[in-house]
């Protein structure tokens, strides 16, 4: 087994932070076609990354009731809203409770239909989507989750809290450093915020900020620390990342936070972030490599707002 071989073992060991490395330098036989589960999943709101999986043969109620199967928060869903079934023949029939506020499927109000993959469901006010989700989706999707709500998080966003910056950041790039990889981080910052909070009230900035944290956690890996930097800025490390592959990794959860359906949070809401992208460089002190982050952001933000800028390119 050649060093390029050895290194990929030595990442493995170090919490499972590089999983793209590890496959090119292992490359394994063709994997089988994965199994995938119907997962009815929040998308958009209070109620983002609730979901719940249909195996064939049973069925979910989703509703504002304590005994429904996916239960939604959102005043405007009925207690018992909408049944849906997944039939023996694999089909999902979508049933209408009678419910006060109807159920919608692709913009189209109805009481009974199939639904299809990627389908569209209005559940009163809230939006939800038919995913077919693979095993290792929904786990990632479940890790998010945990992470959302364990300890030393911020209490608003789930994010972690500053005192990462000063205690965990120091002993993952000193990992890398022994690992001889790259690790790269991004600056974000969110778009005209106070004219969010000004016009549309500081409850939906703060909704705001949530929404865009489950985007974000989404769109990184398990091991990818994300923190809540300042009011409206969060930091995201990607260790085993150089600059180029970061840059990805942002334009990537920049279009998702752009095109997210903000209209479920407020009326006309529209929400975008700029991205600073920077690689540390070796030696480099860790209030360097971030502030270069920033002042990529920050070229970002002068440069016409949502988009990412690299720090190379300063």
């Amino acid at each position: 087994m050649g060093p390029k071989d050895n290194k990929a073992d030595e990442l493995v060991k170090i919490d499972d932070m590089h999983e793209i490395t590890v496959r090119i330098s292992m490359p394994r036989p063709a994997e089988t076609q994965k199994k995938v589960i119907p997962t009815i999943r929040v998308v958009a709101g209070p109620d983002m990354l609730s979901y719940i999986t249909i195996p064939e043969g049973e069925e979910i109620i989703v509703g504002r009731d304590e005994t429904a199967d996916l239960k939604l928060i959102d005043g405007t869903v009925s207690k018992r809203h909408t049944r849906i079934r997944h039939e023996d023949n694999g089909s999902m029939l979508l049933i209408d409770l009678n419910s006060t506020n109807g159920t919608a499927v692709n913009g189209q109000p109805v009481t009974r239909t199939i639904l299809r993959p990627s389908d569209h469901l209005e559940i009163g006010a809230v939006s939800l989507r038919l995913d077919m989700m693979s095993s290792e989706e929904l786990g990632h999707l479940r890790r998010v989750i945990s992470r959302l709500e364990s300890a030393n998080r911020d209490t608003l966003t789930g994010l972690l809290d500053r005192s990462f910056i000063d205690e965990g950041l120091v002993k993952l790039v000193e990992k890398c450093e022994r690992a001889e990889v790259p690790i790269s981080c991004a600056f974000v910052d969110l778009d005209h915020f106070k004219s969010i909070n000004d016009q549309f009230s500081h409850k939906v900035g703060d909704e705001v900020l949530c929404g865009i944290s489950r985007l974000l956690m989404l769109g990184v890996r398990d091991n990818d620390p994300a923190v809540r930097y300042g009011g409206d800025e969060i930091m995201f490390f990607l260790p085993g990342s150089n600059e180029t592959r970061a840059l990805e990794v942002a334009d990537r959860i920049r279009r998702a936070v752009s095109g997210h359906d903000w209209d479920r949070t407020a009326t006309g809401l529209r929400v975008s972030c700029s991205f600073g992208v920077a690689e540390r460089e070796a030696g480099e002190s860790i209030k360097s490599w971030m502030d270069r982050a920033d002042k990529a952001a920050y070229i970002s933000k002068r440069g016409g707002r949502n988009q990412v800028s690299r720090a190379t390119s300063i």
